[in-house]
């Protein structure tokens, strides 16, 4: 009874290690090179070559099709990205995700401890965060590859214990189409074709399964992975249904046209290396050339796939796409979403602004349509700051870097002073109400007055939100000088109409209004200066 619990445990003890130190390994990628991988995504073109560069090189760095094939999702539900855009990354990404199946299939001996104990001490004993992360990233290796030397021991102890599961293993095998059922349930159990991938190349090493069985299992694994995209995509646009639909149909369109020929593919993946008893390598070569070979077939049908999708989920009458910046699908890639809510952040900065100019002429040309607009405005921004800080509280700071980390809470911060900026404008449209009620006018020393008040504040708000969308920390301190000129100014107007009130020059009853629309004026200055703090404080 111990003896098969020993074997038992190695084999699922040592999976649950490796999909362990897959993630630890993808979340210190995402730490170390996440932004990159957005900006690859976001510059993806209709060019279905480009696209699949793009989804090679971000699923090669986040270590996980699934991951970028979730922020795929995201984007398109967020109207970022094309569905067809979409398609040409997925074809690049079923490529990327085959780069673990090479490096587990080397056999390093126990060279793997070594690793575990130099990551280990790098990242315990350095306070330089660099090295802390490529200490994480060494570590995470060693443990994939003594994840697979436990499953080797599991497999050779199974395999010489009870011969007979050996052969039971590939008499099922032998049969391509149980062998897919098979690998795609143990992918779709485990979430993850790498890990189920990487199983099959550990009983390879054991001699408990077959070169032909094997490969049976691993194109299972690639439909058995698609399952976690279409849950994801309940509830969905209907473009990102569409993708997750495409994903599947990718995956499964491939392995039914290697169906036929799966005895050949067998004979040609033992010439991909010289020695035709190294079934691992051989295993993960066959990974690598199924997934080259069925994104090359598609590409000249992407178009076709992209129109059978969309007749097949149709449009919503009234669905809304776009309308923010993210989903909650892009917190599968964290650094995704916090790129994601900043972009927000500057677009709902942008509404604000565009509130304080019309205040302005609402205000001074008493013009009732602006300053309804501004009230409009006020409640799209109030919804917009509340959904991207409900956002940002959902991004998981443990996947974040230190500098996103503080850049997460900065952003938290700004989003009040702008939702407050927001407010004030509010409240000087709502002056424009009392001003056509009770008929009150502004002298033209008064209306002079505002206007440069107006003007400064402008300025100032409008140059810390450019210093906030590029991060330029000179254009911050512009803004904060700007600042102290509208503390000054404001000072400086309120005396003056006080004067002209005492001496008649002004109507007493524009006091409140004159008065509160400076200070009004003189709060966005001070959330200016905020931003413009958060900026040059950016660590």
């Amino acid at each position: 009874m111990w003896e098969e619990l020993t074997i038992a445990f190695n084999i699922i003890g040592g999976l649950a290690l490796f999909m362990y130190g897959v993630t630890l390994l993808r979340e210190t990628l995402g730490k170390i090179s996440g932004k990159r991988v957005v900006r690859i995504l976001e510059k993806v073109s209709n060019n279905p070559v480009k696209g699949m560069g793009a989804g090679t090189a971000a699923t090669f760095m986040t270590q996980s099709s699934s991951i970028t094939v979730l922020t795929l999702i995201g984007f398109v539900n967020a109207g970022m990205m094309t569905f067809r855009q979409s398609v040409n990354v997925m074809l690049g990404s079923e490529i990327g995700t085959t780069v673990t199946a090479q490096l587990v299939s080397f056999d390093i001996g126990m060279a793997f401890w070594p690793l575990v104990a130099i990551g280990f001490f790098m990242k315990m004993f350095s306070k330089n965060e660099k090295i802390q992360l490529t200490g994480t990233v060494i570590f995470s290796l060693g443990l994939l590859f003594l994840a697979m030397d436990f499953m080797k021991m599991g497999g050779e102890d199974l395999t010489s214990d009870y011969p007979f599961f050996r052969t039971l293993i590939n008499e099922y095998g032998a049969n391509p189409i149980v062998g897919i059922m098979i690998g795609a349930l143990i992918a779709g159990v485990t979430q993850s074709s790498s890990a189920t991938t990487s199983l099959v190349i550990a009983m390879g090493r054991a001699g408990a399964i077959d070169l032909g069985p094997g490969i049976a299992l691993v194109m299972g694994a690639n439909i058995g992975t698609c399952f976690l995209e279409l849950f994801a995509a309940i509830g969905a646009t209907s473009p990102a249904k569409r993708t997750a639909m495409a994903q599947t149909m990718i995956n499964v369109v491939g392995v039914v046209i290697f169906l036929p020929f799966l005895g050949s593919f067998t004979d040609l993946v033992k010439l991909t290396d010289p020695d035709l008893t190294n079934i691992p390598r051989q295993l993960a070569n066959a990974h690598t050339i199924f997934n080259v070979i069925v994104s090359l077939i598609f590409i000249p049908f992407v178009g076709l796939l992209v129109r059978f999708c969309e007749k097949l989920i149709p449009d919503k009458k009234g669905e809304v796409i776009g309308r923010h910046y993210f989903d909650d699908e892009m917190l599968h890639l964290p650094q995704a979403a916090l790129l994601e809510s900043e972009r927000e952040t500057l677009r709902t900065a942008e509404k604000t602004i565009e509130m304080i100019t019309l205040s302005k002429t609402a205000l001074l040309k008493k013009d009732l349509e602006d300053a309804r607009k501004v009230m409009n405005l006020e409640e799209e921004v109030d919804e917009r700051c509340r959904s991207t800080e409900d956002f940002i509280d959902k991004i998981r700071e443990e996947e974040l870097n230190h500098e996103d980390t503080i850049w997460r809470i900065k952003l938290l911060a700004i989003l009040t002073d702008i939702e407050r900026v927001g407010d004030l404008a509010s409240n000087i449209a709502e002056f424009v109400l009392d001003k056509l009620k009770n008929g009150i006018t502004f002298s033209q020393q008064g209306t002079d007055d505002i206007t440069e008040m107006f003007e400064l504040v402008e300025e100032t708000y409008t140059t810390a939100i450019n210093s906030l969308k590029t991060r330029n920390k000179d254009l911050a301190k512009v803004a904060e000088r700007l600042e102290d000129q509208v503390d000054v100014l404001e000072r400086r107007l309120k005396a003056s109409h006080v004067e002209r009130v005492r001496r008649g020059i002004c109507d007493p009853q524009a006091d409140t209004v004159f008065v509160e629309t400076l200070r009004n004026l003189e709060r966005i200055g001070d959330h200016a200066d905020n931003i413009a703090y958060d900026v040059i404080m950016d660590t």
